[in-house]
């Protein structure tokens, strides 16, 4: 007779209980179930909590553990605090007004109290729930973003920057925070191989298309030398090459990446083509090119947009003001090359659009 494996036995147990407690884990559904479980522990129907949130979690396939778990906010500790709270919204509801708690003097009195109790903790338990639910769905809303390729990626910039000062490390933490730039660069394919970024300043783009590849090479300018410095303290250990240089004089090699952001403003529009066509030929095959431009549309953002741009200018008494050509104009600066080119409105978390340019150079055949 073969001998019983109690491991064996307990697989379909094990699988059953890792299938209950992950069941429908995502921010929405457990949001749901922490409301529907508060509110149930909220509820007075005290000796069928357990049954009603059970089969209501099965009803609407929620989780049931968790929402379980969120009645026991009715416990012993807790509870004289929810029968007064009852007791309290339920008066104000009825009668807009808080109550001055005492002893029912009649059976009249104390129907009118459980009444009032029902309802009030009726009111309580959807408001309990309904805050359990948005601070369940905020803090795994945060976890899940935190796991994201953007996250990964913004942690490894931010450790690059660790020793630089104060002010540099603070500057770089917050632009990757505010800029959704690099929310579009998470999304896209930044392949391997060399990578220049036109007007660096600190080297965060850099940085970050160097996650995966720390030793692709990286190749950058800057008319600012102090985040030049910044940039080559950061990027120290990686293949790196900065200059303290205008883009229109910076030379550099073949490229399979090649970023421009918030440069081709300050030039004029010739050197904006000029600039943006020799960026084109030195593409590697299967390359791209990505340039942002502020947006010059009609929307509140897109005004407000120019009037920033003007407000930088006129700090750095740049008296030509930004020059920002039509959409038709950029792409008309690749035109007969061959490259794939998609743009689109990109808004930022301030209130500032930009226009976001991919140019592609399609693999040798």
């Amino acid at each position: 007779m073969p001998s019983l494996n109690p491991k064996r036995l307990l697989q379909p147990l094990r699988q059953f209980a890792a299938t209950l407690f992950t069941e429908r884990l995502d921010p929405r559904h457990a949001a749901a179930a922490i409301f529907l479980g508060i509110f149930i522990g909220v509820a007075p129907i005290y000796g069928f909590q357990t049954v009603a949130v059970i089969a209501l979690a099965a009803l609407f396939r929620l989780n049931k553990p968790l929402a379980i778990g969120a009645t026991f906010v009715n416990n012993p500790i807790l509870q004289p605090l929810l029968i007064v709270g009852g007791l309290e919204f339920g008066y104000f509801l009825k009668s807009g007004k808080f109550l001055r708690i005492s002893r029912p003097h009649s059976v009249a009195d104390l129907k009118s109290q459980l009444g009032t109790f029902v309802i009030g903790s009726i009111a309580l338990g959807i408001v309990l729930g309904a805050l359990g639910a948005a601070l369940t769905f905020v803090i795994l809303k945060w976890r899940q973003s935190d796991q994201s390729p953007r996250a990964k990626r913004a942690r490894f910039v931010n450790a690059l920057f660790s020793g630089v000062s104060n002010f540099d490390r603070g500057f770089v933490r917050w632009k990757m925070r505010l800029d959704r730039i690099f929310d579009f660069l998470a999304a896209e394919e930044l392949g391997s191989g060399p990578v220049v970024d036109l007007g660096c300043g600190y080297g965060i783009s850099l940085g970050f298309a160097a996650f995966h590849n720390p030793e692709r090479r990286l190749l950058g300018c800057d008319l600012d030398a102090h985040r030049i410095t910044a940039a080559r303290e950061a990027l120290a250990g990686m293949n790196t090459e900065l200059a303290v240089c205008d883009v229109r004089q910076f030379e550099f090699p073949q490229a399979n990446l090649i970023f421009i952001f918030d440069v081709l403003q300050y030039l004029t529009g010739p050197e904006q083509l000029a600039l943006l066509q020799r960026c084109a030929s030195a593409l590697a095959p299967g390359g791209k090119l990505i340039f942002r431009i502020p947006d010059r549309g009609s929307k509140t953002t897109s005004r407000l947009s120019v009037a920033f741009d003007r407000l930088i200018f006129f700090l750095g008494k740049n008296s030509a003001g930004p020059v920002v050509l039509s959409a038709d104009e950029y792409q008309g600066a690749f035109g007969g090359a061959g490259l794939q080119i998609n743009h689109r409105r990109l808004r930022n978390r301030l209130p500032i659009a930009h226009r976001v340019f991919v140019v592609e150079k399609p693999e040798a055949a």
